[in-house]
């Protein structure tokens, strides 16, 4: 027996050679053991530690979900949370986003229609004004996500915030987009609407009532955010455009350029009314100056005479023929002053005494000789 188990062993392996290889098959599988739980002892440590950490950047809030439940809101900073499946992340952006809303007609119509193309209800886009003018608008709005809790959970948000609205398409194979943007243009719409049905057209082309109407539309569209409860705060409103069809825009023109006319005559007249009144008032302020100039002087000179008077007639209660003598002397010079070539002969003597003797052709008086080349 012993002897037949030699020779099986013998012919098994009579060289050697697969002890070798079966020893490096054992290392190898060893080795690649070690490995594979080395591998998963790290993805288990890395799960347990480094896996759920959160870093929530500026501008931006982060939803914790739970197994698909809603957990908290958390904005900036470091959490840790235990990683996907458990644990699912949805990003909400609240930095500054915006959208634009037109009333235009569809495609390329807006330079078609100078070609003859006529506004076709459904497939163009326009606006009805209080008093039954149509128009075309175009708007620009900011806004910035305020509440991500309610942004998220109250709006039909897709799984990525951040992403545009996604197409759907209904029963009836009409297309559409659903989403928070889609939700936030139909606000707009509607408050672009309303308050257009109620304002004039000149009101919302002209003049400073377009920065009214733009006002107006605002306060509507926050106001219907405040309703709809979606945690969007607006931050500005623009009207980028606002203009009537191109087949009436020569009429509008016409009404906008007399109306310039008008102002601009009425600016005249105003100004003219404000350079006579102040011509009248100036006129008024020296006529009541000069009145005033005369009535001082008058005053003035009544009160001096006043005074002599006063003086005269205190010296005339002490001594009235003094008084009256040096009053006639007064008069007699002031009299005689005035007169030239002229002789008055007093009644104290005889006729027959008085001699009354006329220089005749006298030399009239020569002028003065002048002393310097200067003066003459």
């Amino acid at each position: 027996m012993a002897n037949h188990e030699e020779v099986k062993n013998t012919e098994f392996d009579h060289s050697g050679q697969y002890d070798s290889g079966l020893k490096s098959l054992v290392r190898s599988l060893r080795v690649a053991f070690l490995c594979l739980v080395v591998i998963i002892v790290g993805m288990v440590a890395y799960f347990l530690t480094f896996g759920g950490y959160l870093e929530v950047k500026p501008q931006q809030s982060v939803l914790v979900l739970r197994f698909g439940k809603f957990l908290q809101t958390y904005d900036r900073g470091w959490y840790w949370f235990p990683p996907y499946p458990v644990t699912s992340l949805v990003e909400v952006p609240t930095s500054p986003r915006t959208f634009k809303l037109a009333f235009m007609p569809a495609g390329d119509a807006l330079s078609q229609q100078g070609g003859g193309q006529p506004l076709e209800p459904g497939r163009d886009s326009y606006l009805l004004t209080g008093d039954a003018n149509i128009i075309h608008t175009s708007w620009s709005a900011s806004y910035r996500i305020s509440d991500p809790t309610a942004y998220y959970l109250t709006l039909a948000t897709p799984p990525d915030p951040g992403a545009e609205d996604t197409l759907e398409q209904s029963v009836e194979g009409i297309s559409g987009r659903t989403g928070p943007q889609s939700l936030l243009k139909n606000l707009l719409a509607q408050a672009v609407i309303q308050v257009t049905s109620r304002t004039r057209v000149d009101d919302i082309l002209y003049g400073q009532n377009k920065t009214r109407y733009t006002g107006e539309v605002e306060q509507a569209f926050v106001k219907l955010l405040g309703e709809a409860n979606c945690g969007v705060e607006l931050n500005t409103l623009t009207l980028d455009y606002a203009a009537p069809p191109l087949k009436t825009k020569a009429a509008f023109d016409e009404v906008s350029a007399a109306g310039n006319t008008q102002s601009s005559l009425i600016s005249q007249a105003k100004e003219y009314q404000v350079r006579t009144e102040n011509e009248m008032l100036a006129q008024a302020a020296d006529i009541l100056a000069q009145a005033e100039t005369y009535r001082k002087q008058v005053v003035s000179v009544v009160k001096a005479e006043s005074i002599y008077f006063t003086s005269i007639n205190e010296q005339y209660a002490k001594s009235p023929r003094t008084v009256l003598t040096a009053l006639y002397n007064n008069v007699l010079a002031e009299v005689m002053s005035a007169q030239d070539g002229k002789y008055i002969m007093g009644t104290s003597t005889p006729a027959a005494q008085k001699q009354v003797r006329i220089k005749l052709n006298p030399e009239p008086p020569r002028p003065a000789v002048k002393s310097t080349a200067e003066d003459k």
